[in-house]
C-alpha cells in the first residue's frame, strides 16, 4: 500500500479506522473538481491499457462522456493514491478485462479493509476511564445547591422512628 501524499495526510480521517473520510465532504469545490479530473484521468490510462481501439474512436460521444462521468461519480470520494492502487490491483488480477467503476470499488473495499485492520492492530481501543465516584462531601454540596434537605438514619429526626 502506498504512502499518503501531503494533501491526503491533511484530510480528516475516521478515528476508528484511520481511513480518509469521503473527499466530497472535505474538499472545496475547486479542489474537488481537480480531484475528479485526476480520477477521470485514471480511467483514461486504464482504457488506453486495456482497450486500444474502441476508446479513442468513441471520444466526444455522449456514451464516452457518460462512462467518464459515472467513473468520476463513483470514485471521487476516494483518495487518488487508493484509486491508482485499486486500478493496479485490477490489472494484476484481471489483465485482459477493462474494468468499470464497480470493479475498482470492489478493489477499494479490499484495500480499505486491509488498511482499517492494520490501523486497528496498531491502535487498539483504549479502555474508557472509570467514572470518578462522587464523594459524600460532593453529594452534600450538590444537594445543598439544589436546596434539598435529606435526613439520614440514626439522626435526631423523628420521621425514622
Amino acid at each position: 500500500m502506498g504512502t499518503l501524499s501531503t494533501a491526503e495526510k491533511a484530510m480528516p480521517t475516521d478515528p476508528a479506522t484511520g481511513l480518509i473520510l469521503p473527499l466530497s465532504n472535505s474538499l472545496g469545490l475547486q479542489d474537488l473538481a481537480k480531484h475528479r479530473a485526476m480520477v477521470g484521468l485514471e480511467l483514461e490510462v486504464m482504457a488506453k491499457k486495456m482497450d486500444r481501439f474502441g476508446w479513442e474512436r468513441d471520444r466526444g460521444t455522449a456514451a464516452h462522456d457518460r462512462v467518464v462521468a459515472d467513473w468520476m461519480n463513483a470514485l471521487s470520494d476516494y483518495p487518488l493514491d487508493e484509486v491508482k492502487e485499486a486500478c493496479r490491483r485490477h490489472v494484476q488480477d484481471r489483465p485482459n478485462t477493462m474494468p468499470h467503476e464497480g470493479h475498482i470499488l470492489y478493489q477499494l473495499g479490499k484495500i480499505r479493509r486491509r488498511k482499517a485492520d492494520a490501523f486497528k492492530a496498531e491502535n487498539p481501543p483504549r479502555p474508557k476511564p472509570a467514572e470518578p465516584r462522587v464523594t459524600s462531601e460532593q453529594t452534600a454540596k450538590i444537594l445543598e445547591e439544589v436546596s434539598l434537605n435529606i435526613k439520614t438514619f440514626g439522626g435526631r429526626d423523628d420521621h425514622f422512628r
